[in-house]
């Protein structure tokens, strides 16, 4: 329906005079006439009694100019979404992570976004970082981060935040006493990792041994960071950890930094390559905003 017919029998609804309702809207009154008899039979109802000297509304009509304003207001509405989510300012993004993503910029960044966007609706899903890729490349996720690097022409990358892995022991432990560690010092020593079936990071943490010139010793494989800590830090293992994690420890764990060549255990973001949607633009400009008042480096990662 054309909205004009709406605006034409509006106004006449509120004049109730083909004279002055055509003076309002600078035109005749015979298009006027023509214009709401066109609207009565997309109706298919009268919405008007008309006589020589008076013009009423029909009890059809007098429910039209109830729903006239809401019918304007929604449209306006649909018409400032429409340019809303053009500009990115509106929409839906689905944020893929790993446990770990939360300690650094992306927190803040997802507050700062919030507050700036919040006609946009983002979620978080927690997943593995080859679960993260698969949706990625499924469209059931948007943007991703997760660690170690991952190369696919089809998938674009950032770091978000680079560190380096650190050493992770019980306060008590005769490596704790030193201020720096080389990694080939934890030979020998027993270790607490994450599940190598599903963690990248824990896999590139094992070959980085490997490289350091021994095996590690495996005790025991965990899901959640928590309780790799609180294995520690009751001396049934050592750990690999980023940097970052210190923030989670709650007492009882050293955290000591490796000799360079240190593992780099750098956070990424990944995207479709081919994506231009102007919400995940956004969405990135915010965090590599937040990255930089955090002193992070937020840079497209080495092809």
């Amino acid at each position: 329906m054309d909205m004009r017919l709406l605006r034409y029998f509006a106004v006449l609804a509120d004049e109730l005079h083909f004279g002055r309702a055509a003076t309002r809207l600078h035109i005749s009154q015979p298009p006027l006439s023509q214009q709401i008899r066109i609207l009565e039979e997309e109706m298919g109802t009268a919405l008007f009694v008309r006589s020589q000297h008076r013009v009423e509304l029909t009890e059809a009509g007098k429910t039209l100019k109830e729903q006239v304003p809401l019918i304007f207001a929604q449209f306006e509405r649909a018409i400032d979404l429409t340019r809303c989510t053009g500009r990115g300012e509106a929409g839906n993004l689905a944020i893929g992570i790993i446990s770990s993503a939360m300690v650094g910029p992306l927190p803040r960044a997802l507050r700062d976004f919030n507050a700036r966007h919040p006609q946009v609706r983002w979620t978080l899903h927690e997943m593995t970082p080859a679960a993260q890729i698969q949706a990625l490349k499924e469209k059931r996720l948007d943007v991703c981060f997760f660690r170690v690097m991952h190369d696919d022409p089809e998938i674009g990358t950032e770091v978000v935040m680079h560190e380096p892995a650190v050493a992770v022991l019980a306060q008590e432990h005769p490596l704790a006493a030193r201020s720096e560690l080389a990694l080939r010092d934890l030979a020998g020593e027993r270790f607490i990792s994450f599940g190598r079936e599903e963690s990248q990071l824990a896999r590139y943490l094992h070959e980085c041994c490997v490289q350091a010139g021994f095996t590690p010793d495996i005790a025991q494989e965990v899901v959640e960071v928590h309780t790799l800590l609180c294995l520690v830090r009751e001396c049934l293992g050592v750990a690999l950890l980023p940097a970052s994690a210190c923030q989670l420890a709650t007492g009882g764990v050293a955290f000591r930094p490796l000799m360079e060549p240190s593992p780099d255990v750098s956070m990424h973001a990944r995207y479709r390559a081919d994506d231009a949607s102007p919400v995940l633009a956004l969405f990135l400009a915010t965090v590599r905003e937040v990255a930089a008042a955090m002193r992070l480096d937020f840079r497209p990662a080495a092809s």
